[in-house]
């Protein structure tokens, strides 16, 4: 992420809130989001704007990196299965609603484990498959 691209993200901002967007706050949402791409950043505000749970929460780089880092997981089928699958791994409790998405902490959790679960099915894999 670029100042430049920064400095559009906080335009499409601005379209939500009236935000000034100046330089300096520009280069600090690009070094914030560094790493993330312009299109998964727009993805997440237009996101945080559209969801009931946070459309009049005022908008900060880290609501941004909240929804990107968690992989956009915000349709209702990948919300039920990421609800699922943390109730199988004991990351949220039994009642949490099937339809409310995880936090950004237990989101967090949840995609550790599965590419733990991943690390482990690729070693499996290869002791299966390595000559003795």
């Amino acid at each position: 992420m670029n100042t430049s691209e920064a400095a559009k993200l906080l335009t499409v901002a601005a379209g939500f809130d009236r935000r000034q967007v100046t330089d300096v706050t520009a280069t600090a949402w690009a070094a914030a989001l560094k790493g993330h791409t312009y299109s998964e950043c727009e993805r997440a505000i237009i996101a945080h704007h559209r969801d009931p749970a946070t459309r009049t929460t005022y908008l900060t780089v880290g609501h941004v990196l909240d929804r990107v880092e968690a992989g956009d997981r915000t349709s209702a089928a990948d919300v039920e299965t990421d609800v699922r699958a943390a109730k199988a791994r004991g990351i949220i409790v039994q009642d949490w609603p099937r339809r409310e998405p995880l936090t950004p902490e237990a989101a967090y959790k949840l995609r550790a484990a599965r590419e733990r679960d991943r690390q482990e099915a690729i070693r499996h894999t290869s002791d299966a498959i390595s000559p003795s």
